[in-house]
């Protein structure tokens, strides 16, 4: 946008270029640096951005945004740990053992077995997954802002509002998981896709190749959150309602229909097809077999069915989030009232309501796409038979994309709030109230999951402090379900990765007894050996011991826990090494397992477990 600025020392004055109102060198151009400079003025997708007469405020807005998000999400960057099935795809250490070639040969992930293939390699996973999750909600963010704004759906403080609501959605506990990290990267894509889709739509000659080339691919990518597809018809839908308000209205409802449908089909077939060469890929060459199989339980569901299944999704993703986030607040309103001074400067900088109040079709519109939208987005789950959990933090990770029917339907009622009280005390109330309540639920979460990695560290440690005993199969009695503080009981996967973490790659099967059922080793023997299994290296019919975990002197609830701990990191107040030391007392029993069934003493008819 400074090229024009610039003059040339010669007298020949170069050839010029129109590109988004601005006048642009094409050629002629003596210095090699403008010439690339004017080459990425010409093919990046973000020069029709910065070319608008109006983009000082709205690029001052996307700064806000970003540093809004940047001090949502700050926790993250300091919670190093791994969290469920972080273990089985993820080296915490180089010499850790794992095996990843389920991801290909049973659940048919390919994607995701790339990303975890090359944050392996690195000898960073966890660096590298946080990386992903931050570029994902950095770049999900800005595209989001600008594809709204752009199209003209939103005006600036609404598109940065609606941002902030689907970046911030706490219903999702997941975000400090590493594994889960592709989910975040991959819906984060799909915006990016939306980006270059709207400018591909009135772009020309090889810069429109480019567009498409790259919007095709991210979408491609974005499918690792294979939920994400139903999005992707929505954008699709978006791509035909331009196709069709393009069509000049002489034509007739009818025919301008099938005029633009014929143009979508005719102009962009493979944006149409992409996920139908992507489920082929997957059904021909990754196809999910054994204990995945059985997991996705595909099928037709009664109407019965749909509806406790959306009953299911609408308890977790937005009713038991806005009652825990209450509770919360009343209990403990600190994180809520430093949300709520965060939120303050954000309306301050951005100083909404100059904007007209839109027609009040625009106002009904986004209630009724958030109402379809979250009927769409939970039915594939329920077809597979899935149901999420606000109860257990991993089973929030079907929950991702619910931010989105929440920002339409707060933005439908702020619009429709505007009309009686004004479009600044609108926003306030509902974009900025939600954003309270989200970032202050999600800064809770965060502290939840770093407590939850503390307690990990310090058994790790503690562990490793010890000579191993005469065993490989343990049971961790965790006594800190006594501890005034929330906690959900260790996976296996969490179990047995701290046994290795500590004493080397051996065949250990580690389970928490107040989380498994007494045939846990009948089930672990079966998924042991079945086709696909992620299990393989787990050998439930070793020497049997049980680890008793107790709080220590240093243990206290998560919020006074992490702010020590992060007194002790940051400021250097204390050596983590023995933070961590006084946190748990552990003490290890060999012999026979309390309450579980033995290996050779259980019935043949074991089914997995979910």
């Amino acid at each position: 946008m400074f090229i024009a600025e610039i003059p040339d020392a010669s007298q020949a004055q170069p050839e010029r270029k129109s590109i988004g109102g601005r006048i642009f060198p094409v050629k002629g151009a003596r210095h090699p640096a403008l010439a690339v400079v004017t080459w990425a003025c010409e093919f990046l997708p973000a020069m029709p951005f910065l070319s608008r007469p109006n983009s000082s405020p709205l690029l001052r807005a996307i700064v806000v945004l970003l540093l809004v998000l940047l001090a949502a999400h700050a926790l993250m960057l300091l919670n190093d740990g791994l969290f469920m099935d972080d273990w089985l795809v993820l080296k915490p250490r180089p010499d850790y053992f794992i095996d990843i070639g389920f991801l290909l040969n049973g659940a048919g992930h390919p994607i995701f077995y790339s990303y975890d293939t090359l944050a392996n390699w690195t000898g960073a996973p966890v660096a590298v997954m946080v990386s992903l999750a931050f570029a994902g909600i950095v770049f999900g963010a800005t595209c989001l802002v600008l594809t709204a704004t752009r199209l003209g759906l939103l005006d600036r403080a609404e598109a940065v509002g609606f941002a902030l609501i689907v970046w911030t959605y706490p219903g999702y506990q997941l975000w400090a998981g590493k594994a889960n990290a592709v989910y975040v990267f991959s819906f984060g894509l799909l915006f990016v896709g939306a980006w270059l889709l709207t400018l591909a739509f009135s772009a020309r000659g090889r810069r429109r190749v480019l567009l498409r080339v790259a919007c095709a691919f991210v979408f491609l990518l974005s499918f690792a959150l294979n939920s994400t597809v139903m999005l992707y018809a929505f954008v699709m839908l978006g791509l035909f309602v331009a196709k069709w308000r393009s069509e000049a209205a002489a034509h007739g409802f009818v025919r301008r229909t099938w005029l633009a449908a014929w143009r979508c089909a005719l102009g962009y077939p493979d944006l149409i097809v992409l996920p139908l060469v992507y489920a082929a890929a997957l059904s021909i060459w990754f196809k999910r077999i054994g204990l995945y199989a059985q997991h996705y339980d595909a099928h037709f569901p009664t109407l019965s069915e749909m509806a406790n299944g959306w009953g299911a999704f609408f308890d977790a993703g937005y009713r038991d989030v806005l009652s825990h986030a209450i509770r919360a607040a009343i209990q403990v309103p600190a994180p809520f009232i430093l949300a709520a001074v965060l939120v303050g400067v954000v309306l301050l900088l951005l100083r909404p309501g100059r904007e007209p109040t839109p027609p009040r079709r625009a106002t009904a519109l986004p209630l009724v796409l958030a109402v379809v939208l979250f009927l769409a987005l939970s039915s594939p789950y329920l077809i597979a038979g899935l149901r999420p959990s606000s109860t257990h933090f991993y089973e929030s990770r079907h929950l991702l994309l619910f931010g989105v029917p929440a920002a339409l339907a707060l933005l439908a009622f702020k619009r429709q709030a505007e009309r009686w009280i004004g479009p600044s005390a609108a926003f306030a109330m509902l974009f900025g109230l939600g954003t309270i309540l989200w970032i202050g639920m999600l800064w809770n979460d965060y502290v939840f999951m770093q407590a939850r990695t503390l307690k990990q560290e310090a058994l790790t440690r503690g562990l490793a402090d010890r000579v191993q005993p005469a065993a490989t199969v343990y049971a961790l009695d965790d006594h800190f379900f006594d501890y005034p503080s929330r906690d959900v009981p260790f996976g296996l996967a969490e179990v047995t990765g701290m046994l290795r973490l500590a004493w080397g790659n051996q065949p250990f099967f580690g389970f928490a007894l107040r989380a498994e059922r007494p045939d846990i080793l009948q089930e672990m023997e079966w998924k042991r050996v079945a086709p696909g299994t992620a299990f393989r290296h787990f050998d439930p019919s070793g020497p049997q011991a049980t680890i008793s975990l107790q709080a220590s002197s240093g243990a206290a609830s998560d919020r006074a826990l992490v702010r020590r701990y992060y007194a002790c990191r940051l400021l250097a107040r204390c050596d983590v090494a023995e933070f961590l030391a006084q946190l748990a007392q552990i003490t290890i029993k060999v012999g026979p397992i309390a309450g579980i069934l033995p290996l050779n003493g259980a019935s043949e008819d074991v089914s997995p477990s979910r």
